[in-house]
């Protein structure tokens, strides 16, 4: 892989742990994204829970490992950056509408492979003090972990970058540029980069400039909001999910609430979005310190069809990759890794 040129589009998540990866194979590499910094588009708004406990407990055996694998991968990455990857984070405390529920949950994910821990309400105060009424039972999965998204972007791409991969800002990929059924390059707005191999993880924007050369790329996308509250002071020791509200904080200290949303981000919606956002904090977490609401963002998750792969290849174009996913904050390294095994191949 050290002679070819391998250029990325996209500087969300995923394009960054596919920089770093690459950019320590001795290859030529290239990143572009159309936005003025790294992580500003769905991964701005992706609220970072590296997690099996909010997911499935019966997804196939080969999808629920690799959720289990990201928690290691993430502790891996955060070990080689010295602490300073992840968001401080001692884990999830989980519970449901019922204890039958939460302890339904709990045993489901517990024998698919997860560390889950049962509390009392006792036990929940003394892990999570900030929750104010804590439920009879919960379930305490200790090993997952929490990343605050646009920050690990730059963090990642910088090391990229001191291993030498030449990040392109603020410029639009406008077309593949293909020759004898190779790709050849990229155009952009004022030239064509030439490449051997291109990598398209730009998310949702992936559909648009593969369309030509994959018709059958099958990207969906779905939309998702992060509410962001300043705090003056307290903070949240876990991820908490439980209560109807979903609510971590950041290494800065804002908490940050993952919430479902319609179609659309008009205004009145964002406006209901923040307003049960804060009420329930100051419901739930009275020690938090004259919460706010800073913003609410609303991001396109990029879904692909049932069954196609994390990585996948044009068929009548040799050296290009598509590298989207769902959920793409936690299977990212994963990504990474298939997009190397792939061009060494």
């Amino acid at each position: 892989m050290a002679s070819h040129s391998i250029i990325i589009i996209g500087a969300g998540i995923v394009g960054a742990c596919i920089a770093h990866r690459l950019s320590r194979t001795g290859a030529k590499v290239t990143l572009i994204e159309s936005g003025e910094a790294p992580g500003l588009g769905v991964s701005a708004a992706s609220f970072g829970w590296i997690t099996t406990a909010a997911g499935d407990p019966d997804l196939p055996e080969d999808l629920y490992r690799q959720r289990l694998q990201a928690i290691d991968d993430y502790t891996a990455l955060d070990r080689e950056f010295g602490g300073r990857l992840l968001a401080p984070c001692k884990g999830a405390i989980v519970w449901g509408a019922s204890e039958d529920e939460t302890l339904d949950w709990a045993d489901r994910h517990a024998d698919r492979g997860s560390t889950v821990r049962l509390l009392g309400a006792a036990d929940v105060t003394e892990l999570e003090p900030m929750i104010a009424k804590p439920p009879a039972l919960a379930a305490h999965f200790p090993r997952e972990k929490a990343v605050d998204v646009s920050h690990a972007c730059v963090t990642l791409l910088r090391a990229a970058s001191d291993s030498g991969t030449d990040i392109i800002l603020a410029q639009e990929v406008l077309s593949l540029e293909a020759e004898g059924g190779r790709v050849t390059g990229v155009r952009v707005s004022d030239r064509i980069i030439a490449a051997d191999r291109v990598i398209v993880a730009a998310g949702a924007g992936s559909a648009d400039i593969v369309a030509g050369v994959m018709p059958d790329h099958g990207i969906t996308t779905s939309p998702s909001a992060l509410v962001t509250l300043g705090v003056n002071a307290g903070r949240l020791s876990h991820v908490v999910d439980g209560g109807g509200i979903e609510i971590r904080s950041r290494a800065n200290g804002d908490l940050v609430a993952a919430c479902s949303v319609k179609p659309g981000d008009d205004d009145q919606e964002k406006q209901e979005l923040a307003s049960d956002v804060l009420s329930k904090v100051r419901r739930f977490f009275p020690g938090m310190e004259n919460p706010r609401v800073e913003k609410v963002e609303i991001g396109l998750r990029p879904f692909v069809a049932d069954g196609r792969p994390l990585v996948s290849t044009a068929q009548d174009v040799d050296g290009l990759c598509l590298a989207v996913a769902h959920p793409g904050v936690i299977l990212a390294p994963e990504i990474s890794r298939q997009v190397a095994e792939l061009l060494a191949h």
